[in-house]
């Protein structure tokens, strides 16, 4: 039975009465804030690239013929099709379901071009931001999108129960619907703090009003959501398969935004149990495109018929994302919450043998968080840095304002007795000594034990000499693998001690640094502080990147938040990588090789037509 407040909602909805509803909500008239721009794109600090009459992008293949089934692979299972929810695991379906107000382009570091939003409005202050909606938009049931649902969908992604969208929303004041194709966001008195919000609203993914029973963030189950997307769920099964149908009539399939894309009638995702078995049916001709994470498999793992033939295609494409894997301490973990611990234990990984022994020398090791890019740390800290961290000197380590943070260096022979008397020399200040050959500490005798939780069973032989080098300090390190589903739950419960995993940014940095660093997330059930960081100089840096105007003011910024990172030692960078590794079927292709912005995108691929 419904609830009666819905049922109510949708007796104003027959009515008409709504609107009018909401046309009083939260009406307060945008004060005079000087120039006003209204255009088809923002740029973040540029000007937009593509003019308002564009075509397409120039990136993609704007005569990418149609075909018909684009099979790809998910690893481990899903429970739900909510993607939006703390509660099981859910499918990985999101990008093809959903759009947004506005959308990337791939080729610019941060601009965004109209695609429900046919404008943006928006004064020199940032104070609100307008948008003014595609009357030819539409839902997957036919039905209109229209400003009533990007509230609905501002609302919903407001809720307690959506920590990651609620953290990058907290500054939006209020909301006014001022027609069926227009909308209003009034944005915090603090005008130099909303450079960075308008761009985060209008990558929302738009979600119905009218069928809002489907978006209940606290339930995690099999409905089928209603897509705003270029594609919607035709068929699954629970765990195992999903396969997903183009939207008959998809209204922005000809958008400049659009097209070029979408090049497959189905998109079939089949789950694997783990990355091994995933490889052996990429092999025997399961599925179609192939991004492969694990060195040892792109060096051994691609024999057979398949590729002796042609017919499988090894290809390394350029990547530009501001990604690292890390393994990330718990810092509310009891034998975490020391400085000097955490940079002890770092002192036990070789980078340098693991790369050449076990990972083919596949990788680079990183020297910021912001790997591949402008934004990291690169020398020691310029006058800008230091104007923005010489407040905080004395709670930050001395070390931070003279030189550039580097990490642990080694010969790669294996031997690293230098490293391993370093980090003897740390925990001894710290107050952990040996007894029989064992790590406890000083007033309470407990052992130095901890576990780092993996989800993916072929990073354990990565792992294992990093465990045998805390050993030769007294130091344990449990290493426990778990399947997904516990793992997911763990994660969001903070039950763990240590976790090895990818730290991704924004290609411009922006307000998802709030997610991840920021104390107001700490401890909290669901949210991406996994490392629990809780530090009032790191708050303060992050507060600087809401309030700068210009690039060089953001890359000051990132500069000394990543120092603070890396200094405070809240993890040990792992690796990065500089290229993309793509295994795929030599019917398909794809756009230009040209480094592109984020992650691949395989709607932009195609399939060759026959000679």
């Amino acid at each position: 039975m419904s609830h009666p407040r819905n049922r109510f909602t949708r007796w104003i909805l027959a009515t008409g009465l709504l609107l009018t509803v909401l046309l009083t909500y939260a009406a307060k008239p945008p004060a005079p804030d000087g120039q006003i721009t209204r255009s088809h794109a923002r740029a973040l600090y540029d000007q937009p690239f593509y003019p308002a009459d564009f075509q397409h992008f120039n990136y993609i293949n704007p005569n990418a013929p149609a075909s018909g089934t684009l099979r790809l692979a998910a690893q481990g299972t899903f429970d739900t099709f909510n993607a939006f929810t703390t509660k099981g695991v859910p499918a990985s379906l999101s990008g093809h379901l959903y759009d947004s107000l506005m959308v990337r382009s791939k080729d610019e570091p941060y601009t965004l071009y109209g695609l429900i939003a046919e404008a943006i409005e928006y004064p020199a202050s940032n104070r609100w931001v307008r948008f003014y909606l595609n009357p030819k938009a539409r839902f997957a049931d036919g039905k209109p999108i229209t400003a009533v649902d990007v509230q609905f969908t501002f609302e919903q992604f407001s809720r307690k129960d959506a920590p990651i969208y609620r953290a990058t929303l907290a500054n939006v004041e209020s909301v006014k619907v001022e027609s069926p194709q227009q909308i209003i966001f009034y944005l915090n008195d603090n005008h130099d703090e909303n450079r960075l919000l308008p761009f985060q609203i209008a990558q929302l993914p738009i979600l119905p009003a009218h069928d809002r029973e489907r978006y209940d963030f606290s339930r995690a189950d099999l409905t089928l959501p209603l897509s705003s997307g270029a594609y919607t769920i035709k068929s699954y099964e629970a765990g195992k398969q999903v396969i997903l149908r183009q939207v008959e009539n998809y209204w922005a399939k000809h958008h400049p935004v659009r097209v070029g894309h979408n090049n497959f009638r189905q998109i079939q995702y089949d789950y694997f149990r783990n990355a091994t078995v995933s490889l052996q049916a990429f092999l025997a001709g399961r599925y179609d495109i192939r991004l492969e994470t694990i060195a040892k498999n792109w060096s051994h793992g691609y024999t057979g018929k398949a590729v002796k033939s042609g017919n499988i295609i090894k290809t390394l494409l350029p990547r530009k994302t501001n990604q690292i894997q890390a393994f990330i301490f718990n810092t509310s973990s009891t034998v975490f919450k020391d400085r000097r611990v955490r940079q002890a234990i770092s002192q036990g990984y070789d980078f340098q043998w693991t790369n050449r022994t076990l990972m083919y020398n596949n990788y680079q090791q990183p020297h910021s968080l912001f790997a591949n890019s402008e934004f990291g740390q690169h020398s020691a800290p310029d006058a800008r840095e230091l104007k923005l961290l010489q407040p905080f000197r004395q709670k930050l380590p001395a070390e931070l304002f003279t030189r550039q943070w580097q990490p642990v260096k080694t010969s790669g022979d294996g031997n690293i007795r230098t490293q391993l008397q370093q980090a003897h020399s740390l925990l001894q200040q710290s107050g952990w000594l040996v007894k029989n050959q064992q790590r406890v500490n000083r007033k309470n005798g407990q052992p130095l034990s901890f576990e780092l939780l993996l989800t993916t069973p072929e990073q354990e032989r990565i792992v294992l000499p990093f465990q045998r080098n805390l050993e030769q300090l007294g130091v344990q390190m449990r290493v426990k693998t778990v399947d997904l589903a516990q793992y997911i739950q763990r994660v969001r419960n903070k039950d763990y001690d240590m976790l090895l995993r990818t730290i991704s940014h924004g290609t411009t940095p922006g307000n998802e640094l709030q997610r991840y660093w920021h104390s107001q997330y700490a401890n909290e059930q669901g949210s991406q502080n996994i490392a629990n960081v809780s530090n009032p100089v790191v708050d303060a840096m992050l507060a600087e990147v809401r309030a700068v105007k210009t690039l060089e003011d953001l890359i000051a910024v990132t500069r000394a938040l990543d120092r603070i990172l890396l200094w405070e030692y809240y993890l040990i960078p792992q690796l990065q990588a500089g290229q993309w590794r793509v295994a795929h079927r030599s019917r398909l292709d794809y756009p230009s090789g040209t480094a592109l912005n984020g992650h691949l995108d395989f709607t932009a691929w195609w399939e060759k037509k026959e000679k």
